[in-house]
């Protein structure tokens, strides 16, 4: 039986939304209940591949998923009804809401189309022909909002709605209009390795945040493009990176492709253009790799059993509430990072450490932050075979307050929530209030 590891966590008071491989689970966040899964579903209604992109609504009643399918399917949360399916011309990297009535959609080529949240009944995949300025046709008749040279890694719409900010694998930052994103306000430039997330904090409105591959945080004035400050980052978060890449080298080949050394140049790749009347016969998906943070290994690159560190910042957000804070999350490090924004002074990278690499997380006004954590990683550093460690537990919940910490934990194999409190000097509270609601203990009965 195929089994699929977690890859997105949503959270609200009413309801929570986990994503695993092609399902989608709403749950009961007091209980931890199942209300409603997509493996009831009508087969048709599920995607033939993993879930790649996902995106709530400010709202929170519309859920917007694609993947390799590439389909555009939005979901009505309260009882996971499909509302609708559309093909996206090109598999996607990257959807967010706008305004609560647009989904925008960014591709692999580069191009962000949006959509309307409820499509026109008029709608079909016949009829649209190429927009002009387009890299290619869009079945679905999505608009097209503004295009890159490069694949996109990550986009937002700014808080008033006029901005739209885009990052691409070329180091690229861009600061549009929106929805006349073919007028561009500035650029962010200085980045020295792929731009993997960015966000605007609510208590700072002026300054983007952006990170990637580069070992610094960078500060932007954006709508001038300006620099603020760099953040040097890495030295706190290397002793938290447990997942680590194979370490690869270049070397000769002699099967099909051969690689030429060349003085003081990289290896020229000869059959380079059968190559590519071959792929020329394809809709052009091949050309990408999916994962839009890691580059694409390149041609005479293998691994050589030995591993190395490979830095990634994952995601971005904001405290505005207990404190102007900077949350952020880096690929298979098992804690999260903060620091405070305070001009006046150098930034100290803090942390919170957790028993597993950190998949996803997402942030509360009050201060709480529900980590989805690799359920499949197990103490000794390395992946459990059947997807349990020492601990099994799902999704870790902590709220930063001066007197105590509390940790709620999902079970991965029942789904039931079981909630262990504790305080600052580790003793067990029969209780603990939690913004409007009182969470107890559930007992798990085997």
């Amino acid at each position: 039986m195929s089994r699929y590891p977690y890859t997105r966590l949503f959270w609200q008071s009413e309801y929570s939304i986990v994503i695993a491989g092609p399902h989608i689970q709403v749950l009961d966040t007091n209980t931890g209940d199942v209300l409603h899964s997509t493996a009831k579903c009508e087969e048709d209604q599920i995607a033939s591949g993993p879930i790649r992109c996902a995106a709530l609504s400010d709202c929170g009643k519309y859920l917007a998923t694609s993947g390799d399918d590439k389909k555009l399917k939005t979901w009505q949360v309260d009882n996971l009804k499909l509302l609708s399916s559309r093909v996206l011309p090109k598999k996607p990297t990257y959807i967010n809401f706008a305004d609560n009535k647009d989904i925008l959609v960014a591709d692999k080529f580069g191009d962000i189309f949006r959509y309307q949240l409820h499509p026109n009944s008029n709608e079909s995949s016949s009829g649209y022909t190429r927009d002009a300025l387009s890299s290619h046709e869009n079945p679905s008749g999505g608009e097209l909002i503004l295009g890159h040279a490069s694949l996109l890694t990550t986009f937002l719409v700014t808080a008033d709605g006029q901005y739209i900010v885009t990052a691409d694998r070329d180091e690229h930052i861009r600061v549009s209009w929106y929805p006349q994103g073919y007028t561009i306000e500035s650029y962010c430039l200085g980045h020295q390795k792929y731009v993997s997330a960015i966000h605007i904090p609510s208590f700072s409105p002026g300054t983007l945040i952006s990170g990637g591959g580069d070992s610094v945080l960078k500060l932007w004035d954006w709508m001038s493009g300006k620099l603020l400050r760099n953040i040097d980052v890495f030295s706190a978060v290397q002793p938290f990176i447990a997942v680590k890449a194979p370490k690869k080298k270049r070397e000769w080949r002699n099967e099909g492709e051969d690689i030429e050394s060349t003085d003081g140049k990289r290896g020229r790749r000869k059959n380079k253009g059968k190559r590519k009347e071959k792929r020329s016969a394809d809709d052009g998906d091949a050309e990408e790799s999916q994962d839009s943070t890691m580059p694409e290994r390149q041609p005479g690159e293998v691994s050589t059993g030995e591993s190395e560190v490979v830095f990634v910042v994952r995601r971005v957000a904001s405290i505005p509430s207990i404190a102007p804070k900077i949350v952020f999350s880096v690929v298979g490090a098992t804690a999260i990072f903060w620091f405070s924004m305070d001009d006046n002074s150098e930034a100290c990278i803090q942390h919170e450490p957790f028993h597993k690499p950190i998949i996803d997380f997402t942030l509360e006004d009050d201060g709480s932050v529900w980590v989805l954590l690799d359920a499949d990683w197990s103490s000794q550093r390395s992946w459990s075979s059947k997807g349990k460690g020492d601990d099994s537990n799902l999704v870790e919940v902590r709220r930063w307050t001066p007197d105590n910490v509390a940790c709620f934990f999902f079970n991965q194999t029942d789904w039931l929530l079981t909630v262990l409190l504790f305080t600052v000097h580790g003793k067990p509270s029969s209780a603990i209030g939690f913004g409007t609601q009182l969470l107890r203990p559930v007992r798990h009965s085997s």
